[in-house]
């Protein structure tokens, strides 16, 4: 699912393969170094360490379990991204921010991710019979930037890096079907098996491990499906080859209870988004309706897409929920990670984030108890499940702001003021947006203090005698960066 701010959906170049690989010689080196200092490597009793999808957190979670020297097979059901186009039809954008950034540069794969991301510096907002677009900048620092990444691509340099350690092997076009707990099995579409002795869910949302776990009682979900959905289009390249609109920026089209948005690929074009009520969708049921719908709320981009009608109807419309989980782990032979323990919808731009996240967690909590794995995933889930459940309503919170809020002349006003704040007293007071995107703070410190921030900003909008700088003064002090987190990590511009 995309996220807020979304990018490329360029399949990986021939150049980008070539940095990938060299990149996995870092991290192979990497782990070579590391390897015997983090944990004891499974033994042959306690059966192969597994697990089950191979995106992001998947991925990701090998590199670390093979730098603590185990051996590790992940089980793809998907096709090979790096040898296949797999995406054709679903969102393959991501948006990396600054916890995403700390475990790509743990894993030594920083650089060559640079090179494949655009940095966007604001929201560019395309109001309603508004000829000029304005820019809503992220922060008022160099570094606060996003970064728009191409799915596909970034998942490639991990597999590569993955491979590279000498302990990971992957394979794929091997459907999980159930996974046995009892018998440390998993049980695969065609019939055939492989045994486990922890088997680790980065299997998505509709994780098979997951639905192990709640069959043994230990596992309670649910998902809160919107009533809204999505749709992807693209915005073309100019015939020079050149971005047709401002490639550093989110562009946004808010009408209220529904938004278009549109980020920039390397090559040129644009990949866009529409968030509406399903009901919506519905309407939009031949070539005529959905000409009439853009070229009522969407004129400028309408202008611009020729084939417009005929992307819409060949493109599928997906569905927007959060799945909420309580109970990640089942004793010491399966624990969830990423989209499976914790979806989100994609309006804070943090569900890959939040997941690799997750992932670096359950690293640090298996290397401080190497010998006592279900303890670590007790503690694991204790530490992550309070920031999960936050960024998940923060992200819903964010569908508002960005579809109705950034043209709202009180919420500009209080985000005007907050940045301001933020310059005369940035070690006491950050915007709830910037705590999330380009700070390592928990989650759930986040919200908090954000709460917090806005009950201050709303008094101080509502009565100016208020001496909103005291206020802000006696606020705790902003946690520390992570040690890893780099600002000039990723290019900015």
């Amino acid at each position: 699912m995309t996220s807020e701010e979304q990018s490329s959906a360029a399949q990986t170049s021939a150049t980008q393969t070539s940095a990938t690989q060299t990149s996995a010689t870092q991290t192979s080196a990497a782990q070579t170094s590391n390897a015997g200092s983090l944990g004891a490597p499974a033994s042959a009793e306690s059966g192969p360490m597994v697990i089950a999808g191979a995106g992001q957190a998947g991925a990701l979670l090998s590199i670390y379990l093979a730098r603590q020297g185990h051996d590790v097979t992940i089980y793809e059901s998907r096709p090979d991204l790096r040898r296949s186009d797999i995406d054709a039809g679903r969102s393959i954008n991501l948006a990396l921010a600054t916890r995403g950034i700390v475990p790509l540069i743990d894993v030594g794969v920083i650089e060559h991710v640079d090179a494949i991301t655009i940095p966007m510096r604001g929201r560019m907002v395309h109001a309603l019979g508004d000829p000029a677009p304005a820019l809503q900048a992220y922060g008022s620092k160099v570094h606060e930037v996003i970064h728009s990444v191409s799915r596909t691509d970034l998942n490639a340099i991990l597999l590569d890096a993955a491979e590279a350690t000498g302990r990971v092997t992957i394979e794929f076009e091997a459907q999980i079907d159930s996974v046995d707990l009892d018998a440390s099995l998993l049980r695969f579409a065609d019939g055939t098996t492989a045994p486990f002795g922890v088997v680790f869910g980065a299997d998505g949302a509709g994780s098979r491990v997951r639905k192990a776990i709640a069959a043994k009682g230990e596992c309670e979900f649910e998902t809160e499906w919107l009533d809204h959905s999505y749709k992807e289009l693209t915005l073309p390249a100019a015939p020079d080859g050149s971005h047709q609109l401002d490639p550093q920026a989110l562009h946004i089209w808010p009408r209220g209870e529904f938004m278009l948005i549109a980020l920039a690929n390397p090559e040129g074009d644009f990949t866009m988004t529409l968030f509406a009520p399903t009901a919506t969708f519905d309407e939009l049921n031949s070539a005529d309706s959905i000409n009439t719908f853009f070229e009522a709320e969407f004129a400028d981009f309408a202008a611009l897409v020729p084939d417009l009608a005929e992307q819409f109807q060949e493109n599928p419309t997906g569905p927007l929920g959060t799945m909420r989980a309580t109970g990640w782990s089942y004793q010491d032979k399966a624990v969830l990670v990423g989209d499976s323990a914790h979806a989100i919808v994609p309006f804070h731009g943090q569900g890959m984030n939040a997941a690799m996240e997750s992932a670096r967690a359950l690293h640090r909590h298996i290397s401080e108890s190497p010998d006592d794995l279900a303890a670590a995933f007790e503690r694991y889930e204790h530490d992550r499940k309070p920031d999960a459940d936050a960024i998940a309503d923060m992200a819903l919170q964010n569908y508002i702001e960005m579809r109705s809020g950034v043209i709202d002349p009180d919420y500009v006003a209080k985000r005007e003021l907050a940045l301001d704040l933020e310059k005369r007293h940035p070690e006491h007071l950050s915007p709830r947006y910037n705590m999330v995107m380009f700070s390592t703070m928990p989650y759930a410190e986040a919200q908090s203090r954000a709460a917090t921030q806005a009950e201050i900003i709303a008094r101080a909008i509502a009565d100016p005698s208020v001496d909103v700088d005291g206020l802000v003064a006696q606020l705790p002090e902003l946690p520390e960066l992570d040690p890893l987190a780099d600002p000039k990590a990723l290019s900015v511009s």
